[in-house]
């Protein structure tokens, strides 16, 4: 079977060009994540899921990927297509797209960003699933529950350690909420990823990169791969398409267009997206009023 991709970002044009050997990591239903033998990912990914810092997006997937490509076997990479099993993943035709945020947005509108902030708030609020870190944004300490309650503290050592230029802290803070919870990236990884990109978002570059990959380096120890991954893709700016759709629409007028944004980001994973977008406004209500000390 043949399938085309319809776009792929700079990070998997990367690996799909060297000639490293590969094999497939975990197969879901709408996606599939690959590794060489240097531990770099890529995802094949349905074009419902979009693009991502190491994702290659397919223009249409007849049957689900688990069914099609089996954990553990080879990838053979050719110079316009990968074959894994009896599967064809043609990309000679997929166009180039950046992972790379444009996180300068935000602070060219910040009167306008931090009014859709309070909308997003609420549509966190009202929308995320229960079983999510969302109730840190909305409970006392006292009525959460043990991750929740533990990621509160860490977060807190985390601000302490940015707002005084204290890395320890910064990297204790980080240590302890790394790989925090279950999944494939763990609750308190999501949490740090939304962490990094209200970093970006409010603090001038310089900073935002120093205190995201001491974050990145400290967690991606202490967690699976593939979320230690994601979490140095974050460090570095980068983030899937839904996350720039967010940060375009947060510098604009339209809350439609907003709680739409929100409610796609609240759709990925089991609690993948409400735990990030918690993580991203937790940071901005805490570190909004430090910007100009950093």
């Amino acid at each position: 079977m043949q399938l085309l991709s319809q776009s792929y970002s700079a990070g998997a044009a990367e690996w799909l060009s060297s000639d490293n050997s590969a094999h497939v990591f975990s197969t879901f239903e709408r996606a599939c994540n690959l590794i060489d033998e240097q531990g770099r990912f890529i995802s094949i990914v349905d074009n419902t899921i979009g693009n991502g810092p190491f994702a290659v997006v397919l223009e249409e997937l007849p049957f689900s990927l688990d069914k099609m490509l089996s954990v553990g076997a080879p990838v053979v990479v050719g110079k316009n297509s990968l074959t894994v099993n009896t599967t064809t993943i043609d990309f000679s035709e997929a166009t180039l797209w950046s992972a790379r945020v444009d996180w300068d947005y935000p602070k060219d509108c910040p009167h306008q960003f931090q009014k859709n902030i309070g909308d997003l708030y609420l549509t966190v609020q009202n929308n995320a699933s229960g079983i999510s870190l969302s109730s840190i944004l909305h409970s006392t300490r006292d009525n959460m529950g043990y991750v929740s309650a533990r990621v509160t503290d860490s977060a807190q050592q985390l601000y302490s350690g940015i707002v005084s230029g204290d890395m320890q802290k910064i990297y204790l803070g980080a240590a302890n909420m790394a790989g925090l919870g279950v999944g494939l990236t763990p609750s308190g990884d999501d949490f740090l990823m939304g962490v990094m990109y209200a970093l970006w978002a409010i603090f001038d570059q310089k900073d935002a990169a120093r205190w995201s990959r001491k974050i990145a380096e400290t967690a991606s120890s202490r967690t699976n791969m593939l979320s230690g991954a994601m979490l140095q893709e974050s460090a570095n700016g980068y983030a899937s398409e839904h996350w720039h759709v967010l940060v375009d629409v947060l510098c604009k007028e339209n809350v439609t267009d907003v709680t739409r944004a929100c409610m796609d980001i609240l759709s990925l994973g089991h609690t993948s997206g409400a735990d990030a977008l918690t993580g991203f406004l937790l940071s901005i209500d805490c570190l909004s009023d430090h910007v100009s000390l950093a």
